[in-house]
């Protein structure tokens, strides 16, 4: 079996795992000109002691410069989610980025909708030479995948406004052997997004459920880790670190409460 412990925070892109009520929590941060804004929730609110079970999770995030200018360029993030949260990948299809890169998100769902474990949308800013930013928005599209032999969540975003452009961004999945977070997620944002504009909100589901040699499985799944005694815990969830041009890295981490499922 296949399976990789998620890790603190996703932030822009991917955060969030477990809360106790079906109100969703924000995480907030701002460091001069940059406020990062991360916003989560799942379902079910309430999650076995011992052991997982299938969650979908709802994800937003908004980069923002609070003065309205435009804000840095993002170069790199990365996300550590707990131990508690498991990626489970077994049996389940995997996508190649040459079938999403370059196409829309018909083709990219036609190529590899077998391999999706999450939707939404985002919006951004295009930045033409001498001209104030022009915002467009477009669909997000989140595969299972692999870079470079490994594991990894390929994440493609396709606008039609002002003109046909598409991009993937690979999130390469590490799982390091100690300590409170169980996976590491990080992606450097291509060359070609840094000319063409910039990222500014998310927002995402994931969740995907699939049958594999007849056993139901869920790409996403979590416990709660509440100690004996106890039907609630809090804890720090997953953190997310945001790497900026010429300045020092943003962190963001998100504690969750969890109910205990007996």
């Amino acid at each position: 079996m296949r399976r990789t412990s998620l890790g603190r925070g996703l932030g822009l892109v991917l955060a969030t795992l477990v809360s106790a009520g079906a109100i969703a929590g924000a995480a907030v941060v701002q460091i001069h000109d940059v406020r990062v804004m991360v916003l989560s929730q799942i379902m079910p609110t309430k999650l076995p002691r011992t052991g997982s079970a299938p969650i979908a999770v709802f994800v937003a995030g908004h980069l923002e410069n609070p003065e309205g200018g435009v804000p840095p360029q993002l170069q790199r993030m990365k996300v550590d989610v707990n131990r508690h949260g498991i990626l489970q990948a077994e049996g389940l299809p995997l996508c190649r980025i040459e079938q999403i890169r370059s196409v829309t998100t018909e083709r990219a769902l036609e190529n590899c909708g077998p391999a999706l474990v999450g939707s939404g949308q985002f919006w951004a800013n295009i930045i033409f030479s001498g001209q104030p930013p022009y915002p467009t928005r477009g669909r997000l599209l989140i595969f299972n995948g692999r870079q470079g032999g490994r594991p990894a969540l390929l994440a493609q975003i396709f606008t039609s406004h002002p003109f046909n452009s598409s991009f993937v961004i690979p999130f390469a999945i590490r799982r390091p052997r100690r300590g409170v977070y169980g996976t590491e997620l990080t992606a450097a944002l291509p060359a070609a997004l840094g000319s063409w504009g910039y990222l500014n909100r998310i927002k995402l589901n994931l969740s995907r459920k699939y049958t594999y040699r007849g056993r139901r499985l869920s790409y996403f799944n979590a416990g709660c880790p509440a100690p004996r005694g106890s039907d609630v815990t809090t804890f720090p969830l997953a953190r997310a670190s945001f790497y900026f041009a010429d300045r020092k890295p943003i962190g963001i981490t998100i504690t969750k409460s969890c109910g205990v499922k007996e």
